[in-house]
């Protein structure tokens, strides 16, 4: 459940727009707060009545909160505006055997990981490497965070050489468990049929040879 563009930063941003956003935070925290109450009450109550249907894997948050040097918003404001809200869905969806929460921000997340996990999030994507995500470093200091993506997708183009490279450290972090290799985004149209099969299949043969973990 869940996807785009449900999130708590995500959303409001989507309806007001980031400059709105960015405004209110600090001269509208009240109304801030209501809308956000507003929203979690809607997707709880929408959420008992699907899952009074249906068990589901995994809920899915849109932040797309970061940018190539960081938030947009602080990791304090974060835990005043998002956290609090973030949490009471989580709660309620685990009550109910939910066990999957996965965040989705593009960017340089590094600094919000940890705040985010707070919050409850277990898993987080795509790990965009040309913006300082290192999927080595952060398995190192989030053992228990589950990692999405991590596969520098501009690197694709440069043929096999640089994609056995990039492929390193994918196999070092799918040693650990927990994570899923893909590209840290959608992969870009210069990339030609050649290359992209030469690392499909060279990627293949690294998660063949590991196993599951």
């Amino acid at each position: 459940m869940g996807g785009y563009p449900h999130g708590f930063y995500g959303t409001l941003s989507h309806l007001i727009g980031y400059e709105n956003t960015f405004i209110w935070y600090v001269l509208e925290p009240d109304l801030i707060h209501d809308i956000l109450e507003a929203f979690t009450t809607v997707w709880i109550a929408v959420y008992e009545e699907v899952l009074s249907q249906i068990q589901i894997d995994h809920l899915q948050i849109w932040e797309d909160i970061s940018f190539g040097k960081g938030p947009m918003i602080s990791p304090a404001m974060i835990r005043e505006f998002m956290n609090p809200y973030m949490k009471r869905v989580i709660d309620f969806l685990k009550s109910k055997g939910v066990r999957i929460f996965l965040l989705d921000t593009d960017g340089d997340c590094n600094s919000v990981i940890p705040v985010f996990m707070e919050a409850g999030v277990t898993r987080m994507y795509p790990f965009e490497v040309h913006c300082g995500m290192d999927i080595v470093k952060v398995r190192k200091e989030y053992p228990t965070l589950q990692i999405l993506g991590g596969v520098p997708k501009s690197e694709i183009v440069k043929g096999p050489k640089r994609i056995d490279e990039i492929l390193q450290p994918v196999e070092q972090v799918l040693k650990t468990g927990g994570y899923v290799p893909f590209g840290d985004h959608f992969i870009p149209p210069d990339v030609n049929f050649e290359n992209f099969s030469y690392y499909r299949n060279k990627l293949n043969q690294i998660i063949d040879s590991i196993g599951t973990l």
